[in-house]
């Protein structure tokens, strides 16, 4: 039986450190759940963007001012430009180690550039690819490029 006659004790107060910890934890739990919840679709989009093909043949710059399909479109993404003479592109970002890392790249792919400049922080890449598809992988800041895509030039639709 208690003798308190209903009077309670004094709350004890939350200090400053146990509040701060309890708040990161419930941000870690917040941001753990929403990459566990987005996972399957970052890996989806990794997959359908995992396009193989052969080397674009990469030139010098004076070899490719020499030739003759000149930039006629541009187009910035995360800091990057990427240049091309023709045709369309489709760019996204992509999820590092196939959708299953943190972080992500810049992919574009093209319907049919003939060439393709990009342009990032470290300087200019020229890639030659004829009226091929073509699609340009920028990783860590360095491009690479295959003669393959399948970006075939469509517009989608929200919802479809």
């Amino acid at each position: 039986m208690t003798r308190d006659y209903g009077a309670r004790a004094p709350r004890k107060k939350i200090g400053a450190p146990a509040m701060v910890a309890g708040a990161i934890a419930v941000i870690a739990v917040c941001v753990a759940g929403n990459w566990w919840l987005h996972r399957p679709g970052a890996i989806r989009k990794a997959q359908e963007w995992a396009i193989t093909g052969p080397p674009c043949p990469e030139v010098s710059a004076r070899a490719f001012q020499a030739q003759p399909v000149r930039i006629h479109e541009r187009l910035e993404d995360n800091d990057i430009v990427f240049g091309r003479g023709y045709g369309h592109v489709s760019c996204d970002n992509i999820v590092n180690d196939g959708g299953k890392g943190v972080g992500f790249f810049t992919e574009c792919q093209f319907t049919s550039p003939g060439a393709i400049q990009v342009t990032t922080k470290a300087g200019d890449t020229y890639f030659l690819t004829k009226v091929s598809p073509a699609t340009v992988s920028v990783k860590k800041g360095v491009p690479s490029c295959v003669l393959a895509a399948n970006f075939k030039g469509e517009q989608s639709v929200p919802g479809e």
